[in-house]
């Protein structure tokens, strides 16, 4: 089955990392050694989202499913670490801002829909990522980065990546958005 070529594999193995990103992140609270647990995982992530990229370019493997799962695994990895990292009740701090999640999430979810729409009207939707989205999602897993080392970050360089954060994210959707309008 060529779909589920070696890039592939490990974009799904980024979905995997989720359950026990989640378990570390809940026991930050009880035993604040778990947030390097969460960091050595979210650097697995990272990693292996750079990694299968590589290979797919490297072994000529870029598949029509690894440009849906790409991108599909590094937004739930996204948004669920925000959301998690953004919690009173599970993360102590430092926690994003509600405002940043819901950000994230609303634009990923704006995105998801229009892929939709594009794919109902047309048949196709050019998933081929761009600077400003790649730039996004790396600034994004930064963040996510920053926060869980937190604790050796001073705080106004936290709200300074934040705002960048949130910044290229808009400005990210804003770009997709205007180049699925012109499939349209």
């Amino acid at each position: 089955m060529r779909s589920l070529t070696l890039p592939n594999k490990i974009s799904l193995s980024r979905i995997l990392f989720i359950l026990p990103l989640v378990f570390c992140i809940t026991q930050v609270q009880h035993n604040d050694s778990y947030r390097y647990a969460c960091l050595f995982i979210m650097m697995l992530i990272a990693l292996s989202d750079v990694l299968d990229g590589y290979l797919a370019r490297k072994r000529n493997e870029i598949t029509k499913l690894g440009t849906y799962l790409d991108p599909f695994a590094d937004k739930i990895v996204i948004i669920t670490a925000y959301i998690m990292l953004s919690s009173e009740r599970v993360w102590p701090e430092p926690r994003f801002p509600v405002w940043i999640p819901a950000l994230i999430v609303c634009n990923d979810f704006i995105l998801i829909l229009g892929t939709i729409a594009l794919l109902y009207f047309t048949g196709k939707v050019n998933c081929q990522p761009v600077i400003i989205g790649k730039i996004s999602t790396c600034l994004q897993v930064t963040a996510i980065i920053f926060v869980i080392v937190g604790n050796h970050v001073p705080y106004f360089v936290l709200i300074v990546l934040w705002w960048l954060t949130a910044i290229l994210t808009s400005l990210s959707g804003i770009y997709y958005i205007y180049r699925g309008v012109r499939q349209l």
